[in-house]
Protein backbone atom coordinates (compact mmCIF):
# COMPACT_ATOMS: atom_id res chain seq x y z
CA UNK A 1 0.00 0.00 0.00
CA UNK A 2 1.27 3.17 -0.64
CA UNK A 3 2.18 5.77 1.90
CA UNK A 4 0.97 9.02 0.65
CA UNK A 5 1.44 11.61 3.87
CA UNK A 6 4.39 11.52 6.66
CA UNK A 7 3.70 10.73 10.22
CA UNK A 8 2.67 13.15 12.10
CA UNK A 9 0.32 14.51 15.02
CA UNK A 10 -3.05 15.13 13.15
CA UNK A 11 -5.95 17.96 14.41
CA UNK A 12 -9.73 17.88 14.31
CA UNK A 13 -10.05 21.45 16.00
CA UNK A 14 -12.72 23.92 16.35
CA UNK A 15 -12.24 27.31 17.30
CA UNK A 16 -15.05 30.26 18.06
CA UNK A 17 -12.97 32.37 20.22
CA UNK A 18 -9.96 34.62 20.30
CA UNK A 19 -6.48 33.26 21.57
CA UNK A 20 -4.24 35.10 23.58
CA UNK A 21 -0.84 34.77 25.04
CA UNK A 22 2.82 34.95 23.96
CA UNK A 23 6.28 35.46 24.98
CA UNK A 24 6.82 33.67 28.18
CA UNK A 25 5.36 30.49 29.15
CA UNK A 26 2.65 30.53 31.80
CA UNK A 27 2.40 28.02 34.04
CA UNK A 28 -0.28 26.08 36.45
CA UNK A 29 1.50 24.14 38.97
CA UNK A 30 -0.51 21.32 41.03
CA UNK A 31 1.28 19.87 43.28
CA UNK A 32 1.88 18.23 46.43
CA UNK A 33 2.10 20.94 50.03
CA UNK A 34 1.27 18.78 52.69
CA UNK A 35 -1.63 20.54 53.71
CA UNK A 36 -4.64 20.27 55.19
CA UNK A 37 -7.99 22.08 53.69
CA UNK A 38 -9.73 25.18 54.97
CA UNK A 39 -12.83 26.88 54.82
CA UNK A 40 -10.79 29.36 52.12
CA UNK A 41 -7.89 26.84 51.32
CA UNK A 42 -9.10 23.47 49.61
CA UNK A 43 -6.59 20.74 48.67
CA UNK A 44 -8.98 18.58 46.41
CA UNK A 45 -7.85 20.19 43.54
CA UNK A 46 -10.76 22.65 42.93
CA UNK A 47 -9.06 25.98 43.75
CA UNK A 48 -6.80 27.82 41.74
CA UNK A 49 -4.27 30.47 43.23
CA UNK A 50 -2.21 33.24 41.97
CA UNK A 51 1.21 34.73 42.70
CA UNK A 52 3.55 36.59 40.82
CA UNK A 53 6.70 35.86 43.67
CA UNK A 54 7.95 33.33 45.92
CA UNK A 55 6.81 36.03 48.75
CA UNK A 56 3.31 35.73 47.83
CA UNK A 57 2.90 31.82 47.85
CA UNK A 58 5.46 31.38 50.94
CA UNK A 59 2.93 32.36 53.41
CA UNK A 60 0.43 30.62 55.69
CA UNK A 61 -2.36 29.17 53.89
CA UNK A 62 -4.75 31.69 56.25
CA UNK A 63 -3.02 34.45 54.13
CA UNK A 64 -3.34 33.57 50.59
CA UNK A 65 -0.08 31.23 50.28
CA UNK A 66 0.58 27.63 50.35
CA UNK A 67 2.75 27.20 53.64
CA UNK A 68 6.21 28.61 54.34
CA UNK A 69 8.65 25.68 54.99
CA UNK A 70 10.00 24.09 51.18
CA UNK A 71 11.73 21.56 52.98
CA UNK A 72 8.43 19.99 54.28
CA UNK A 73 6.49 21.14 51.47
CA UNK A 74 7.67 19.82 48.22
CA UNK A 75 5.69 22.50 45.48
CA UNK A 76 7.07 25.58 47.64
CA UNK A 77 10.34 24.14 47.15
CA UNK A 78 9.75 23.77 43.49
CA UNK A 79 8.04 27.26 43.34
CA UNK A 80 11.10 28.53 45.37
CA UNK A 81 13.60 27.17 42.64
CA UNK A 82 11.17 28.20 40.13
CA UNK A 83 11.27 31.90 40.88
CA UNK A 84 15.15 32.29 41.87
CA UNK A 85 15.43 31.25 38.03
CA UNK A 86 12.77 33.33 36.76
CA UNK A 87 14.36 36.60 37.60
CA UNK A 88 15.78 39.02 34.91
CA UNK A 89 20.03 38.92 35.14
CA UNK A 90 19.87 40.70 31.79
CA UNK A 91 18.16 43.29 29.54
CA UNK A 92 15.77 41.41 27.48
CA UNK A 93 15.06 38.38 29.81
CA UNK A 94 12.18 36.97 29.53
CA UNK A 95 10.52 36.68 32.41
CA UNK A 96 7.23 35.20 33.64
CA UNK A 97 4.90 37.63 34.43
CA UNK A 98 2.75 34.95 37.16
CA UNK A 99 1.85 31.64 37.69
CA UNK A 100 -1.23 29.29 38.82
CA UNK A 101 -1.17 27.33 41.79
CA UNK A 102 -3.12 24.17 42.50
CA UNK A 103 -3.27 22.65 46.31
CA UNK A 104 -3.74 18.98 46.25
CA UNK A 105 -2.51 18.76 49.96
CA UNK A 106 -1.30 15.12 50.77
CA UNK A 107 -1.16 14.08 47.50
CA UNK A 108 -2.30 10.22 47.75
CA UNK A 109 -5.40 10.46 46.57
CA UNK A 110 -6.05 10.40 42.82
CA UNK A 111 -9.68 12.39 42.69
CA UNK A 112 -8.16 15.68 44.01
CA UNK A 113 -5.59 14.98 41.02
CA UNK A 114 -7.89 14.41 38.56
CA UNK A 115 -10.27 17.69 40.00
CA UNK A 116 -6.95 19.80 39.37
CA UNK A 117 -6.12 19.08 35.61
CA UNK A 118 -9.88 20.45 35.04
CA UNK A 119 -9.24 23.24 37.65
CA UNK A 120 -6.60 24.09 35.15
CA UNK A 121 -8.64 24.70 32.29
CA UNK A 122 -10.21 27.13 33.57
CA UNK A 123 -7.74 29.91 32.91
CA UNK A 124 -6.78 30.73 29.08
CA UNK A 125 -3.43 32.07 29.65
CA UNK A 126 -1.71 29.25 30.63
CA UNK A 127 0.39 26.76 28.48
CA UNK A 128 2.23 24.78 30.57
CA UNK A 129 0.79 22.59 33.24
CA UNK A 130 3.38 21.27 35.91
CA UNK A 131 3.04 18.22 38.18
CA UNK A 132 4.54 18.01 41.49
CA UNK A 133 4.91 14.61 43.83
CA UNK A 134 1.94 12.88 41.52
CA UNK A 135 4.21 9.44 42.35
CA UNK A 136 2.62 10.47 46.17
CA UNK A 137 -0.49 8.41 44.47
CA UNK A 138 -1.35 5.16 46.83
CA UNK A 139 -5.00 4.64 45.43
CA UNK A 140 -6.56 3.54 42.48
CA UNK A 141 -6.22 4.19 40.28
CA UNK A 142 -2.80 4.73 39.85
CA UNK A 143 0.16 7.56 39.28
CA UNK A 144 1.16 6.17 35.59
CA UNK A 145 -3.04 6.20 34.85
CA UNK A 146 -3.20 9.85 35.85
CA UNK A 147 -0.15 11.28 33.44
CA UNK A 148 -2.31 9.37 31.10
CA UNK A 149 -5.59 11.04 32.11
CA UNK A 150 -3.25 14.45 32.01
CA UNK A 151 -1.91 13.35 28.33
CA UNK A 152 -5.84 12.82 27.42
CA UNK A 153 -6.83 16.05 29.24
CA UNK A 154 -3.74 17.74 27.35
CA UNK A 155 -4.65 16.39 23.61
CA UNK A 156 -8.56 16.93 24.19
CA UNK A 157 -8.24 20.48 25.02
CA UNK A 158 -6.22 21.51 22.35
CA UNK A 159 -9.25 20.63 19.67
CA UNK A 160 -10.59 23.99 21.27
CA UNK A 161 -6.88 25.69 20.46
CA UNK A 162 -5.66 25.59 24.28
CA UNK A 163 -2.16 24.48 22.90
CA UNK A 164 -0.55 22.84 26.51
CA UNK A 165 2.72 20.67 27.48
CA UNK A 166 2.82 19.02 31.02
CA UNK A 167 5.66 18.10 32.85
CA UNK A 168 6.56 15.90 35.67
CA UNK A 169 8.77 14.82 37.98
CA UNK A 170 9.81 11.97 39.86
CA UNK A 171 11.32 12.79 43.51
CA UNK A 172 11.59 9.33 44.70
CA UNK A 173 13.60 8.73 42.17
CA UNK A 174 17.50 7.93 43.13
CA UNK A 175 19.09 6.53 40.30
CA UNK A 176 18.95 7.57 36.20
CA UNK A 177 17.71 3.52 35.58
CA UNK A 178 14.53 4.67 37.51
CA UNK A 179 13.98 7.29 35.52
CA UNK A 180 14.08 5.41 32.34
CA UNK A 181 11.90 2.91 33.38
CA UNK A 182 9.13 5.12 34.55
CA UNK A 183 9.52 6.82 30.87
CA UNK A 184 8.96 3.37 29.17
CA UNK A 185 5.70 3.41 30.90
CA UNK A 186 4.56 6.87 30.28
CA UNK A 187 4.63 7.51 26.12
CA UNK A 188 2.59 9.97 25.90
CA UNK A 189 1.32 13.17 23.50
CA UNK A 190 2.42 16.69 25.27
CA UNK A 191 3.94 14.95 28.31
CA UNK A 192 7.91 15.25 29.55
CA UNK A 193 9.53 13.58 32.57
CA UNK A 194 12.01 15.69 34.04
CA UNK A 195 14.95 14.57 36.66
CA UNK A 196 14.61 15.59 39.81
CA UNK A 197 17.22 18.02 40.90
CA UNK A 198 16.38 21.88 40.81
CA UNK A 199 13.12 20.50 39.06
CA UNK A 200 11.78 24.26 39.32
CA UNK A 201 14.76 25.91 37.70
CA UNK A 202 14.42 23.23 35.07
CA UNK A 203 10.58 24.70 34.38
CA UNK A 204 11.77 27.83 34.62
CA UNK A 205 13.86 27.93 31.87
CA UNK A 206 11.47 26.42 29.88
CA UNK A 207 9.33 28.92 30.67
CA UNK A 208 11.72 31.54 29.97
CA UNK A 209 13.18 30.14 26.75
CA UNK A 210 11.89 31.69 23.84
CA UNK A 211 9.14 29.68 21.68
CA UNK A 212 11.33 29.42 18.39
CA UNK A 213 14.60 27.70 20.59
CA UNK A 214 15.27 24.71 21.98
CA UNK A 215 15.58 25.02 25.56
CA UNK A 216 18.42 23.80 26.22
CA UNK A 217 20.09 26.46 24.29
CA UNK A 218 20.14 28.95 26.68
CA UNK A 219 22.20 28.99 29.92
CA UNK A 220 20.54 28.91 33.71
CA UNK A 221 21.09 32.46 35.24
CA UNK A 222 21.42 30.85 38.53
CA UNK A 223 22.34 27.59 38.68
CA UNK A 224 26.76 27.32 38.92
CA UNK A 225 28.64 25.14 37.10
CA UNK A 226 29.30 21.79 38.97
CA UNK A 227 26.08 21.66 40.55
CA UNK A 228 24.17 18.95 38.04
CA UNK A 229 24.82 15.26 38.01
CA UNK A 230 28.01 13.92 36.46
CA UNK A 231 27.41 11.34 34.15
CA UNK A 232 29.53 9.81 31.42
CA UNK A 233 28.31 10.42 27.57
CA UNK A 234 26.57 7.16 27.49
CA UNK A 235 24.27 7.41 30.51
CA UNK A 236 23.33 10.69 29.22
CA UNK A 237 22.30 9.35 25.62
CA UNK A 238 20.54 6.55 27.34
CA UNK A 239 18.54 9.10 29.26
CA UNK A 240 17.91 11.37 26.30
CA UNK A 241 16.74 8.32 23.92
CA UNK A 242 14.67 7.07 26.90
CA UNK A 243 12.86 10.66 26.65
CA UNK A 244 13.62 11.75 29.96
CA UNK A 245 14.88 15.42 30.19
CA UNK A 246 18.39 16.35 32.47
CA UNK A 247 20.39 18.91 33.00
CA UNK A 248 24.35 18.68 32.47
CA UNK A 249 27.04 21.17 32.02
CA UNK A 250 28.23 21.66 28.41
CA UNK A 251 32.02 22.62 28.34
CA UNK A 252 34.27 24.81 25.34
CA UNK A 253 37.88 25.08 25.94
CA UNK A 254 37.46 28.38 27.25
CA UNK A 255 33.62 28.07 29.59
CA UNK A 256 31.07 26.03 31.43
CA UNK A 257 27.82 26.02 30.61
CA UNK A 258 25.02 24.56 33.06
CA UNK A 259 22.10 24.03 30.63
CA UNK A 260 18.77 21.81 29.65
CA UNK A 261 20.59 18.72 27.61
CA UNK A 262 17.33 18.65 25.45
CA UNK A 263 13.93 18.89 26.29
CA UNK A 264 12.43 15.73 24.85
CA UNK A 265 8.87 14.32 25.21
CA UNK A 266 8.08 11.04 26.50
CA UNK A 267 7.72 9.67 23.34
CA UNK A 268 11.06 10.95 22.45
CA UNK A 269 12.02 6.90 22.88
CA UNK A 270 9.61 5.47 20.63
CA UNK A 271 9.32 4.52 17.14
CA UNK A 272 8.80 5.71 14.80
CA UNK A 273 9.80 8.64 16.73
CA UNK A 274 6.88 11.23 16.20
CA UNK A 275 7.28 14.93 14.82
CA UNK A 276 6.79 16.44 18.66
CA UNK A 277 8.37 14.65 20.80
CA UNK A 278 11.00 17.41 20.77
CA UNK A 279 9.72 20.38 22.62
CA UNK A 280 11.12 22.85 20.40
CA UNK A 281 9.02 21.61 17.75
CA UNK A 282 5.88 21.52 19.76
CA UNK A 283 6.24 24.78 20.72
CA UNK A 284 6.75 26.62 17.01
CA UNK A 285 3.84 24.11 15.91
CA UNK A 286 1.51 25.75 18.20
CA UNK A 287 2.30 29.39 18.28
CA UNK A 288 1.85 29.39 14.36
CA UNK A 289 -1.22 27.77 14.84
CA UNK A 290 -2.66 30.40 17.22
CA UNK A 291 -1.21 33.52 14.96
CA UNK A 292 -3.11 31.31 12.35
CA UNK A 293 -6.27 31.03 14.28
CA UNK A 294 -6.19 34.75 15.58
CA UNK A 295 -6.47 35.29 11.83
CA UNK A 296 -9.10 32.97 11.28
CA UNK A 297 -10.80 34.25 14.14
CA UNK A 298 -11.81 37.71 12.81
CA UNK A 299 -13.73 35.79 9.98
CA UNK A 300 -16.06 33.82 11.92
CA UNK A 301 -18.58 37.04 11.97
CA UNK A 302 -17.10 38.65 8.58
CA UNK A 303 -19.71 39.03 5.73
CA UNK A 304 -19.81 35.97 2.74
CA UNK A 305 -18.13 36.98 0.06
CA UNK A 306 -15.99 35.49 -2.97
CA UNK A 307 -12.98 37.09 -2.02
CA UNK A 308 -13.16 36.13 1.65
CA UNK A 309 -11.21 32.65 1.89
CA UNK A 310 -8.27 34.85 -0.95
CA UNK A 311 -8.01 37.20 1.66
CA UNK A 312 -8.31 34.58 4.35
CA UNK A 313 -5.18 32.27 2.57
CA UNK A 314 -3.18 35.29 2.05
CA UNK A 315 -3.24 36.07 5.95
CA UNK A 316 -2.18 32.57 6.38
CA UNK A 317 0.29 32.46 3.77
CA UNK A 318 2.08 35.84 5.39
CA UNK A 319 2.24 33.79 8.68
CA UNK A 320 4.00 30.86 7.44
CA UNK A 321 6.03 33.43 5.04
CA UNK A 322 7.59 35.00 8.13
CA UNK A 323 8.13 32.10 9.97
CA UNK A 324 9.73 30.59 7.53
CA UNK A 325 11.56 33.65 6.79
CA UNK A 326 12.48 33.48 10.96
CA UNK A 327 13.97 29.91 10.52
CA UNK A 328 11.12 28.61 12.71
CA UNK A 329 9.65 26.02 10.01
CA UNK A 330 10.74 24.51 6.68
CA UNK A 331 9.35 26.13 3.26
CA UNK A 332 7.02 24.71 1.10
CA UNK A 333 8.67 22.17 -1.82
CA UNK A 334 5.53 20.59 -3.12
CA UNK A 335 5.83 17.69 -0.71
CA UNK A 336 7.40 18.67 2.03
CA UNK A 337 7.22 21.42 4.44
CA UNK A 338 5.13 23.65 5.78
CA UNK A 339 1.76 24.63 4.12
CA UNK A 340 -1.83 25.21 5.00
CA UNK A 341 -4.69 25.78 2.84
CA UNK A 342 -7.81 26.85 3.88
CA UNK A 343 -11.37 25.92 1.84
CA UNK A 344 -15.12 26.56 2.61
CA UNK A 345 -16.76 23.39 4.05
CA UNK A 346 -18.40 21.17 1.97
CA UNK A 347 -21.11 19.88 4.71
CA UNK A 348 -21.94 23.84 5.72
CA UNK A 349 -20.90 27.14 4.10
CA UNK A 350 -20.56 28.97 7.24
CA UNK A 351 -17.25 26.71 8.01
CA UNK A 352 -13.84 27.14 7.13
CA UNK A 353 -11.50 23.86 6.50
CA UNK A 354 -7.64 24.25 7.40
CA UNK A 355 -5.52 21.52 6.29
CA UNK A 356 -1.86 20.91 5.84
CA UNK A 357 1.01 20.51 7.64
CA UNK A 358 3.77 22.27 9.72
CA UNK A 359 7.54 20.91 9.19
CA UNK A 360 9.62 22.98 12.47
CA UNK A 361 13.16 23.43 11.30
CA UNK A 362 14.43 20.70 13.14
CA UNK A 363 12.40 17.80 12.56
CA UNK A 364 12.51 15.10 9.39
CA UNK A 365 9.06 14.72 9.50
CA UNK A 366 5.82 17.19 9.82
CA UNK A 367 2.93 17.94 12.08
CA UNK A 368 -0.25 17.27 10.33
CA UNK A 369 -3.57 19.80 10.76
CA UNK A 370 -7.00 19.15 9.97
CA UNK A 371 -8.70 21.57 11.42
CA UNK A 372 -12.19 23.66 11.13
CA UNK A 373 -13.40 26.77 11.93
CA UNK A 374 -16.84 27.08 13.11
CA UNK A 375 -19.06 30.41 11.61
CA UNK A 376 -22.95 31.39 11.50
CA UNK A 377 -25.28 29.22 12.86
Amino acid sequence: MAINRIPGVYYNETVSFDIIGEGAKIPVFIGKTGNTGTTGHKVDGSQLLTYTSYEEACKPIANGGIGEDPETNPLLAVLKDFFEENKRKNAGDIQVPKIYVIDVGAATLYNPWQTAITTAKSVRDATIEVYVGAESITSEPTFEDFVEAASTSLVEHATNLMLRCGFFDYLSADEDSELIEIVEDMNFPRIGLIEPLLFGKTIARICCTPFYLEPGYTTYRTVSPDTFTKRTPTAELALQNAGVIFNHDELTTKEVYPKINLAVGTQFGTSPRPADSLFHARFISDELLKQIFDACYEQIKANETATNISYLQSQVDRIIDAAVQNGYVRPWNGVDGTRIVVTESNADPFDLELNGQIQPVNCTIAINVKSKIIGAI
